[in-house]
């Protein structure tokens, strides 16, 4: 761990330690948790001691950062373990927090402790509980989802599971919730996706629909999931706005192509990161279209990828480590 990285792990721990303010030692734990994230893996059990400090605090927010923190810097069956005695804590948001970690980690043998919180008094800790299901493809939860669509807060999410979990009797609900009144740009966008997923029309015309605006804060989330949900004609479309130059969603172009999974796509990408004129984020969109495409030159070029930003070239090692095969 460098010497600048160490630094402020340790300024993070004090400010935990000596300021009063809430907020600015909720802020503190949140810095831990992604100064580790940003860590080489293997240096992460560096900051395994910060887990015990944080899961003792009196402050929810600290707590659940050290969940967070868990997961990211601990063995799996020892973050496990600290989630899973956390699963009922009286703290709702604590609950939330292990549940949830619980079931980002989408392991088999967690299936009974999942099922067990959905049972939870808070729907918050069945919504999470049920996404966990949904990871493990159990259609135990479906009505904690079908449930979460009328709630403001968790809409997005539940389409997003629901989708994941394939289950065309959520269909119907799905098309209520879609043709809802004030339902915000982004649900209705994410909301269409599942709809596309699941063989309804309508919602692949909404995706092509807001992907044609010249600008919408959900054309970028439109077009990736053209390609996400394989529609037809987006390959044509998708690669009709990468080679646009002035056309600002060419990075979701390209993380689209990469989730369409076409691997006779890989010559047009790797063409297209020869262009020295592209910016970091361009060239990390399409470094992981590339991946996402699995190829091996593919993921050649993106390993030999040079990008100028720190953080750019952070995102680009956390993805060639999540890609890399087992």
């Amino acid at each position: 761990m460098s010497i600048d990285l160490r630094a402020e792990r340790d300024l993070a721990l004090l400010t935990l330690e000596r300021e009063k303010s809430p907020p600015v030692r909720a802020e503190a734990a949140d810095t831990l948790c992604e100064l580790a994230s940003g860590s080489p893996k293997e240096l992460r059990a560096e900051f395994a001691p910060a887990v015990v400090r944080l899961l003792s605090d009196q402050q929810l927010e600290v707590r659940c950062a050290g969940l967070a923190l868990s997961v990211g810097v601990l063995p799996v069956e020892e973050a496990v373990e600290i989630l899973r005695r956390h699963v009922s804590d009286a703290a709702v948001r604590v609950r939330v927090e292990a549940v949830g970690r619980l079931a980002d980690l989408a392991r088999p043998e967690l299936r009974g402790l999942l099922a067990a919180a959905l049972q939870d008094d808070a729907p918050q800790v069945r919504f999470e509980a049920a996404r966990g299901m949904v990871a493990l493809q159990h259609s135990a939860g479906l009505d904690v989802l079908l449930e979460a669509l009328d709630d403001a807060e968790l809409r997005f999410r539940a389409a997003a599971a629901l989708a994941r979990l394939g289950n065309k009797d959520a269909l119907p609900h799905l098309k209520r919730a879609f043709r809802g009144f004030f339902v915000p740009a982004f649900d209705r966008t994410q909301l269409a996706g599942a709809l596309a997923l699941l063989g309804d029309a309508d919602g692949v015309a909404h995706l092509f629909k807001r992907a044609a605006k010249k600008w919408s804060v959900d054309r970028a989330m439109a077009i990736e999931l053209l390609g996400e949900v394989k529609a037809p004609g987006a390959k044509e479309r998708l690669l009709e706005i990468l080679r646009n130059p002035k056309d600002e969603a060419r990075g979701a172009a390209a993380r689209g192509l990469g989730l369409l999974g076409d691997r006779s796509l890989e010559p047009t990408l790797l063409s297209a990161l020869d262009d020295g004129t592209l910016n970091d984020d361009l060239r990390l969109d399409l470094a992981e279209s590339l991946l996402l495409l699995g190829g091996e030159a593919g993921r050649a070029k993106a390993g030999a990828l040079k990008l100028e930003d720190p953080e750019a070239r952070a995102e680009l090692a956390a993805m060639l480590d999540e890609t890399a095969a087992p």
